[in-house]
């Protein structure tokens, strides 16, 4: 009986291995197909990134893994490589790729869980996940991965593998590979860094994006700890190396990652066309992209954003921060209201994604984290609150102080858009313990502070060759990577209205022709019912002159001509500027801005109003250059360019192709471009001359000093956008301000008290360098004196009259 069950048994095991070594072979075949090259991993290659810089040689963008030459087995220290050993797999040097105990572990926590929680992962495992598989969590990747561990171990030595790993290893911060960590967080090379520098760099092995020493030095020195001790538990280092190496503190190199102007939605536009016309090797092959930004014009355009968004922001009172008393424990206010910062640094009941203890201050670390735009502002947790001060904890962990000043009476309570409560009288009256606040700082003073609800879209061109020069698509990249520029489609308002005078003078009107603003409704079909437009005054005019309706900006007129005009022609005309007839609004609300445009359509429209003897499309990219400075692409609009255009070997594009412009929206159809009289144009710039130099458009530009510079507001209703296009003759500018969710920016908000005042401050620094000139008027136009009131011509004896210009063929 015994024997017959122990033969059962063998039996059996012998018929599971058969079929153990049938389901994995079985499974090898069918999966072979999709398995990469294992030689793929060996790519011993220089990788340089892809960098963007301005017109005038300023870094805003680096795209790409940098890689150095490999390190050969032999030559990484031996701390460095036991460092990673006892981090990541101690039986390195025993197994064959994988390991079952790990395996079934991984096993058990995915059917506990239902997905894959732990990769149970050797250092093989980890290469040729990390660089021929992708990153999804699915059993079928799992399954690859064994079966290339097994391949690229049956194909390659322990010593190779080893070091493709830990030349290729991502540790955060753009370092690819122990060689490019070292150089990044200590600035060494790999065989100066002390022991404890070795275990500090293997601990952002598995984590590199959370846990790293720059963006969680407290994280970093709890795993380097750990590693330390599992050294010393493996026998890697002796216990007075241990203590002294746990002891030491840790000097990172002092280096600013950012860049030292913000460009970073252009530099994501270039990365994307990049991609689209040559591939993803752009990464790796050190190409500089040479964008058309003036970095001079651009740095003035974000303070002005900046300036005017905040002076906005503060107009509609404080909104109640975020508050943390409920996650922070009252033990660590009590501890930081007696100046004791050690309680950061003790132990939380928290465990981090590691299962590791976490200190009190890498918590408080993720909240800071939270806030946006640290880069302009200091972080800060309100500890303790008294009338006249405030004690804050810094994101720096420092304990600061805060004194209430008089300028904090903007910090009414926002109530709604367009209601604040009463004018705060000290400390208790907007701010309580637990907040997580703004702080700008001001001749070494701190000041409370918060980010803007609202958004901002900033473009100017070049009008004579299409050349973009400033580009802001939003308040702050890191918030929010949106593009409002090119991707947001607000309302135009009456930013549109000067396309439709020019309609009309393109169609025999002329500036003086008068229409009667009077009020009307209008029972149009393509409307759900009858309509009543009013004049945003709620004034009404009577008979007005179109140059002063398009001055003043009066609805009814505009609704009126285009009436008289019709819309299917206007909408043919309008198509000349760029705008797409299927988007134009085929009612009478197209003469209010009703219909949807970008504002680099918007700045597009306006350039070619500036520009239309000779109109261009939208480009932003100058040049391209290889790794060895020879140009491989150049914009053969661009000013000075250069005749000599090499092919770029590497890319298999056709040359056609290779010069083909970078152009930020679809070109314009020639036929659509073409038969825009230069001389209505002339009429409707020098109509937006006059208005922005009268009324309050003239109070708020008269800084500027210059009579060559015209332009138009734009407001939708319920103030939900707010717009400001101006232009010199050699620069045009779009300002739209508004908000994502096309909320209302209060009441009393215009595009003059928001966009215009933006557009002012920037073009006081712009103008500097734009010639002051007269403005040449095109051949066939005339200035003819006309009766103010009947807008005819008259002699020179009428005293009620004043000169207007016309179309020869007028006179």
């Amino acid at each position: 009986m015994f024997i017959r069950l122990i033969n059962w048994v063998l039996s059996m095991a012998l018929i599971g291995t058969l079929v153990s070594i049938f389901v994995i072979g079985a499974g090898y075949l069918i999966i072979k197909p999709s398995l990469p090259e294992i030689n793929l991993v060996d790519e011993d290659v220089l990788q340089i990134p892809l960098k963007v810089l301005t017109s005038d040689g300023v870094l805003i963008g680096e795209f790409g893994d940098q890689k150095r030459t490999t390190i050969e087995y032999e030559e990484i220290p031996n701390n460095l490589k036991n460092a990673f050993l006892a981090a990541e797999d101690d039986q390195f040097f025993q197994h064959d790729g994988i390991r079952i105990s790990s395996l079934i572990r991984a096993v058990y926590q995915m059917l506990q869980s239902g997905e894959i929680v732990s990769g149970g992962g050797t250092i093989t495992m980890q290469v040729v996940r990390g660089y021929l598989l992708s990153r999804e969590q699915k059993i079928i990747r799992k399954i690859k991965e064994i079966y290339l561990a097994f391949e690229l171990e049956s194909n390659a030595t322990k010593e190779e593998i080893f070091s493709l790993y830990l030349n290729t290893i991502f540790l955060g911060n753009r370092s690819y590979g122990v060689e490019a960590a070292a150089n990044k967080y200590f600035s060494k090379s790999i065989n100066e860094l002390t022991l404890a520098e070795s275990a500090l760099i293997a601990s952002s092995a598995q984590l590199p994006s959370r846990i790293n020493p720059i963006r969680s030095p407290d994280r970093s020195i709890i795993r380097r700890n750990w590693i330390l001790g599992r050294m010393y538990k493996l026998g890697y280092i002796g216990k007075a190396q241990f203590l002294l190496a746990k002891s030491e503190q840790i000097n990172l190199t002092k280096s600013d990652s950012s860049f030292s102007l913000d460009g970073r939605y252009i530099a994501e536009i270039t990365r994307q066309a990049m991609i689209e016309r040559y591939g993803l090797s752009v990464y790796k092959d050190g190409l500089s992209v040479i964008t058309t930004i003036d970095s001079l014009l651009q740095k003035a355009a974000l303070e002005s954003v900046e300036k005017n968004l905040y002076e906005y922001d503060k107009r509609h009172g404080w909104r109640e921060p975020i508050n943390l008393l409920s996650e922070i424990p009252e033990l660590i206010f009590d501890e930081l209201q007696v100046g004791n910062l050690d309680i950061l640094y003790k132990e939380s009941n928290t465990l981090d994604e590691l299962g590791m203890s976490q200190l009190n201050v890498s918590i408080i670390r993720d909240f800071f984290e939270e806030l946006v735009n640290l880069d302009k502002h200091s972080g800060g947790i309100v500890i303790d609150v008294k009338p006249e001060r405030v004690i804050f904890l810094d994101n720096s962990f420092q304990l600061k102080s805060l004194f209430w000043d008089d300028s904090y009476k903007w910090a009414r309570q926002k109530i709604n858009i367009n209601k604040l409560g009463p004018i705060p009288q000290n400390f208790y009256d907007i701010l309580r313990k637990g907040d997580l606040i703004y702080l700008s700082q001001k001749n070494g003073y701190y000041f409370l502070d918060q980010v803007p609800d609202a958004e901002v879209a900033f473009i100017s061109t070049d009008p004579s060759n299409g050349a973009i020069k400033t580009y802001i698509g939003g308040l702050n990249f890191s918030k929010s990577n949106f593009d409002r520029v090119k991707q947001s489609y607000p309302q135009a308002g009456s930013s549109f209205k000067p396309f439709i005078y020019a309609s009309a003078f393109a169609n025999g009107y002329s500036a003086s022709d008068k229409i009667n603003d009077a009020p009307i409704i209008f029972d149009d079909s393509n409307l759900e019912s009858s309509w009543r437009p009013e004049n945003y005054t709620g004034k009404f005019y009577g008979p007005i002159r179109l140059r002063e309706a398009l001055v003043q900006s009066v609805n009814l007129v505009s609704i009126k001509l285009l009436r008289e005009m019709g819309i299917p022609l206007t909408q043919d005309y309008l198509s000349k500027f760029g705008f797409t007839s299927s988007r134009l609004a085929p009612d009478l609300s197209l003469a209010l801005g009703s219909s949807s445009f970008s504002p680099a359509e918007m700045v597009r429209a306006y350039s070619i109003l500036v520009n239309s003897k000779d109109p261009k499309d939208l480009f932003f990219i100058e040049r391209i250059e290889d790794r060895n400075g020879k140009i491989i692409f150049q914009n053969l609009h661009a000013k000075n360019k250069k005749k000599n255009i090499d092919a770029f070997p590497w890319f298999e594009t056709q040359l056609t192709e290779e010069i083909k412009p970078f152009y930020l929206l679809p070109p314009i159809q020639e036929k659509s471009m073409e038969q825009i009289d230069p001389r209505v144009t002339f009429i409707t710039k020098d109509i937006l001359r006059e208005a922005l130099s009268r009324g309050s458009n003239r109070r708020k530009t008269q800084v500027l000093n210059r009579s060559d510079i015209a332009g138009k507001t734009g407001t939708t209703n319920d103030s939900i956008s707010t717009w400001f296009s101006g232009f010199h003759n050699d620069l045009v500018t779009t300002v739209w301000v508004g908000t994502d969710d096309f909320s209302s920016l209060g009441d009393n908000e215009f595009g003059s008290s928001i966009a215009l005042p933006a557009w002012v401050d920037f073009m006081q620094i712009a103008l500097d360098k734009l010639p002051q000139e007269d403005w040449k008027m095109p051949e066939g136009l005339s200035y003819v004196r006309v009766d103010r009131e009947t807008g005819r011509p008259v002699d020179e004896s009428s005293k009620n009259s004043y000169f207007e210009l016309f179309l020869d063929e007028e006179i």
